[in-house]
């Protein structure tokens, strides 16, 4: 046999390897599809059982909503401020529930103890079962108003899982979603009960995430307690952060059920109406704003002074001191404020224009929304400055006339007051964008702070003072301009007075005057507040 040639060797050994090659590559590839469809099944595939399982459980599952599917409302340490609890409730099984389709459909929410005793003794008769139901608001529930509610039907029908007023409202679309959590049957293929299985409670499907906000429940907690033992029944108080401007604690007076709103519609004092972000003359606590535009701008110096004669005549008419029936004499820009002298800060206002009280309003953020993200906030009114006479700028000076704030803006501008003059929009909801302005500077801020300090000391405002702690703030008493009505109470401070850490609001509509009325509430929660941090921190 003829050998083959050198060339024709070397031709053959590399188709060889080629085919070697090919065979190594179509053995490798197989290696690792198997490798794949084994991780698959082994490892990835129980991770997505649920995925497949449920939908397939659902399909057989028939069942009623006993929980609504929507993500807590809860404060800045995830406690939700709604304190949802569990209770009972009864349902009837359709008619030939062994032979047909024996889904349940619910008769009775809030069970009574008696009616699941009825229940579960035979006493109801057949066909009837006690079901879980979770009540999203609990008895113990805060920032009711703040929280809001959703449309009682929802635990019933679940598209009507909607929310009305609050947060519930504002952040429906991020709420609310996915399959409740229900109670139910499992069926067969033919339609027919599961022998055996009874009802079994489903968990939810997707259910939504919580909205955190800035509310602090022990905060909110102390601020209500104290409220309804000064016996507030109408009104509103407000705690800030005083370094961040977040809201603590936002409450308002009466209160009401959010589980049945239904029951509150014809009460004549209004208890859906969020008073801590409804407008309200402002009465003497406004008085700060008009000192805090004056000296900013140069029309009063912390050297001058006004004298107080009683009274003092603005065109045709005059108006009282409103603190002092025979006047305080000669006082300073710090009295004027601390003793709550309508004669000053009249005075005081009539020498600015009208458009710059007005506009340096609204920088302090008046007459505008805050941008809390609850949709019952207020803007309030600020008066028109061109149209302005002498008697309406006196008015302005004290508070009255055309002029309505809510508690959350006086709060914020009393912060910034705290805070060296920088004004900071309040926060409800945590990584809210938040604006911030510089209203005055630190001389000006610093003259405020001793003048509010005073009054607390020596003026309208030693009720709110704390021992050993220390308070600033100003009064109010404003004229509702009702018949026979009493004025609206106002307390606006900070406390401690060294390194403030809580700014607080307090509103009590037509209660009386903010000396003796609001002043004690600001005093209690202050007192309260602090005392419960120093014994957590000791």
């Amino acid at each position: 046999m003829k050998g083959f040639r050198e060339p024709e060797l070397r031709a053959c050994e590399s188709a060889s390897g080629r085919r070697l090659e090919y065979v190594r590559s179509a053995a490798s590839l197989i290696f690792f599809c198997l490798l794949g469809l084994l991780v698959r099944y082994q490892i990835i595939g129980p991770l997505q059982a649920d995925k497949f399982l449920r939908p397939a459980f659902f399909q057989r599952y028939r069942g009623v909503p006993v929980a609504l599917s929507r993500g807590n409302i809860v404060d800045r340490h995830g406690v939700p401020l709604h304190y949802p609890v569990w209770g009972n409730a009864i349902a009837r099984l359709s008619p030939g529930a062994e032979a047909e389709s024996p889904a349940p459909e619910k008769v009775t929410r809030e069970a009574s103890p008696q009616e699941v005793g009825a229940v579960l003794t035979g006493v109801t008769g057949e066909g009837w079962v006690v079901i879980p139901e979770e009540k999203r608001y609990g008895p113990q529930s805060l920032a009711r108003h703040v929280v809001g509610h959703v449309r009682t039907n929802a635990y019933i029908n679940p598209r009507d899982n909607v929310g009305e007023s609050g947060l519930e409202k504002w952040f429906q679309s991020s709420l609310a979603g996915g399959y409740p959590a229900s109670a139910g049957v499992v069926l067969t293929g033919e339609g027919t009960g599961v022998p055996g299985v009874g009802i079994r409670v489903a968990p939810p499907l997707d259910p939504p995430e919580d909205l955190r906000t800035t509310l602090d429940a022990a905060v909110q907690l102390v601020v209500e307690q104290v409220l309804d033992e000064k016996g507030v029944t109408r009104g509103a108080a407000v705690v800030l952060h005083a370094g961040t401007g977040e809201v603590l604690a936002l409450a308002s007076r009466p209160d009401y059920d959010q589980n049945h709103p239904e029951r509150y519609m014809q009460r004549e004092d209004s208890p859906f109406v969020n008073r801590a972000l409804s407008a309200f003359p402002p009465g003497s606590v406004w008085k700060a704003v008009v000192m805090g535009c004056a000296l900013e701008k140069g029309y009063v110096e912390e050297e001058d002074t006004f004298v107080c004669e009683g009274r003092i005549r603005v065109g045709d008419r005059v108006i009282s001191c409103g603190s002092h029936e025979n006047g305080h004499g000669r006082v300073t820009v710090k009295e004027a404020l601390a003793y709550s002298c309508n004669s000053a800060l009249i005075q005081c206002a009539l020498g600015i224009p009208g458009s710059e009280l007005i506009e340096f309003a609204r920088l302090a953020g008046f007459g505008e929304k805050s941008g809390v993200e609850i949709p019952e906030e207020s803007r309030g009114v600020l008066p028109n400055p061109y149209s302005m006479y002498l008697g309406d700028k006196a008015n302005l000076a004290i508070g009255q006339g055309y002029l309505a704030v809510t508690p959350l803006q006086m709060a914020a501008f009393y912060r910034a007051i705290a805070a060296g003059g920088e004004w900071r929009s309040p926060e409800v909801v945590l990584g809210s964008p938040q604006d911030s302005r510089r209203l005055f500077g630190e001389g000006t801020a610093n003259v405020l702070c001793s003048a509010l300090l005073l009054a607390t000391r020596e003026g309208t405002g030693q009720a709110a003072y704390l021992d050993g702690l220390g308070s600033a703030g100003k009064t109010g008493t404003a004229e509702t301009g009702r018949m026979g009505g009493k004025p609206h109470a106002w307390f606006c401070g900070w406390a401690p007075i060294i390194a403030p850490e809580y700014i607080i609001v307090v509103f009590v509509e037509e209660g009386g005057d903010g000396p003796t009325v609001a002043a004690p509430v600001f005093h209690d929660i202050a007192e309260r507040l602090l005392r419960t941090r120093t014994r957590t921190r000791g």
